[in-house]
């Protein structure tokens, strides 16, 4: 754990040694967005990087703690791979980073264009102190979102058929989905333990039903919290952009904004998601922090290894 601060908003992130690379060109971003600075600090949650990783995030800024497995219930546990703590520890924030009033999640595998969404986090704090402000996992700004409404529908099926009662799982499917991998929430939210106790529920039962998709219990754990609660606030997607699902380019002034409609409006949180199957496509369309030349060459070499060499 780290010393009591009183900085008023951490900004999270998780990662080990394989996503470091990432997690670099997102420290990056946000320190070219005036972060850390006095009233934000960054805190990574360590989940298995070398010690030199670990010197250049304290380099720039950043305060390391170290994963404490102490925190999740034993039944996620032993579900679960080591990478995967990343996603099952988020409930337990709170614990992992004492000291904060307000605290923002970032997944490692995105960068901020810009500082608006730490702005737009903290504004929805503010509005409504007990709630959660996120963003839908898939939107009009996004390609498939015009192409396959159908498969969108179908995907969250099976989500919730994998830890829900029918009528629930039905509810549920035909309801937009939002996402865990940018939020924010003041410590006193109620939402953090209903997340933890729906998380200790849902992950042994996907193990069971369908254990392809344990990587997105608790993704469906959060869902199924909001859509009993209530106690979420929307994000314009723009500030969660999920490049898998399309719908993002690179203009040749530099900028990364979304092409799926007019007018093209900036994206303020590129999020590389799906980074392991879509690597290359990311590479192709530029869309990696700074076109990706803070990279390293023996970086660049293992990305562009075919995927069953990575």
């Amino acid at each position: 754990m780290i010393v009591e601060s009183a900085a008023n908003t951490a900004i999270v992130f998780s990662c080990d040694q394989a996503y470091f690379f990432l997690a670099r060109g997102l420290v990056l971003s946000l320190a070219d967005c005036g972060y850390p600075n006095p009233d934000t600090k960054l805190v990574l949650v360590d989940i298995g990087c070398d010690a030199e990783a670990v010197a250049w995030m304290k380099d720039h800024g950043v305060a390391v703690v170290p994963f404490d497995p102490a925190v999740l219930p034993p039944v996620v546990a032993a579900v679960i791979t080591p990478s995967q703590r990343a996603m099952a520890m988020r409930p337990w924030l709170p614990q992992l980073v004492p000291g904060y009033e307000h605290i923002i999640w970032l997944d490692c595998d995105l960068w901020l264009q810009n500082a608006e969404v730490i702005q737009y986090l903290r504004a929805g704090a503010n509005a409504s102190p007990l709630s959660v402000t996120l963003a839908p996992g898939s939107s009009h700004f996004n390609g498939r979102f015009y192409a396959d409404i159908e498969a969108l529908i179908e995907m969250q099926r099976v989500w919730y058929d994998s830890c829900c009662e029918p009528e629930m799982a039905r509810q549920l499917s035909i309801t937009l989905h939002y996402s865990s991998a940018v939020f924010g929430m003041r410590r006193s939210s109620p939402v953090w333990a209903a997340w933890g106790e729906e998380i200790a529920r849902v992950y042994p039962a996907v193990a069971a039903r369908n254990p392809r998709i344990v990587h997105m219990a608790e993704l469906i754990a959060m869902n199924i919290v909001l859509f009993r609660t209530k106690q979420f606030i929307r994000l314009d997607p723009l500030y969660n952009f999920h490049c898998n699902g399309a719908g993002a380019m690179r203009l040749t002034d530099g900028r990364v904004v979304t092409n799926m409609i007019l007018p093209f409006r900036d994206i303020g949180v590129i999020h590389l998601a799906n980074w392991s199957l879509l690597r290359a496509r990311y590479m192709e369309l530029q869309l990696l922090y700074r076109n990706g030349d803070y990279l390293t060459d023996a970086e660049k070499i293992h990305i562009a290894r075919p995927m069953a060499a990575a």
